[in-house]
């Protein structure tokens, strides 16, 4: 009888987790922004300026295995610092190419956080932030936008998804 009960248990979760993976709920939908710079005005300043937003991370301890969490986003006028445990990453808008958002999956919810890639010019190199694992991550790219309303001929902001 106990192995009729534990095997009808198994079978109902893994029918639960099929039709989980085959057909998972959608998350809630962002409005989400991309930033591309123009390659003819990408002067790379030496002063990051004065400290607009600051965006915490959610997780205090990082592991070193994981190379793509920061634990502090900070905005400035000229530029984007990015913190992970005691080491800093200074990011000039001249060294940009694009900001283009992305959406993260969960475990069972197809799109339940965004993020944005930061694309270089030099490296081709990508950096991530997730909303998943920093707070504000939309106040903080609304904050770098209203920066380049007025210079249209620097940046292109344009709505995705």
């Amino acid at each position: 009888m106990d192995k009729i009960l534990i095997i009808i248990v198994l079978l109902g979760l893994g029918i639960f987790f099929i039709g989980k993976m085959f057909n998972p709920p959608v998350g809630p939908k962002y409005k989400l922004k991309s930033i591309l710079f123009n390659p003819e005005n990408s002067q790379v300043s030496q002063e990051l300026g004065k400290l607009i937003f600051i965006s915490k991370g959610k997780r205090k301890i990082i592991l070193p295995t994981e190379f793509d969490l920061w634990t502090e986003a900070k905005l400035f006028e000229k530029g984007i610092v990015l913190k992970k445990n005691k080491k800093e990453r200074t990011i000039f808008f001249g060294e940009l190419s694009s900001i283009e958002p992305f959406l993260v999956n969960s475990l069972f919810v197809k799109g339940k956080y965004f993020g944005y890639s930061f694309t270089l010019r030099n490296k081709k190199e990508r950096l991530e932030l997730k909303s998943c694992d920093m707070n504000d991550l939309d106040v903080f790219i609304d904050e770098l936008c209203k920066l380049f309303l007025q210079e249209t001929e620097k940046v292109v902001i344009k709505e995705a998804g």
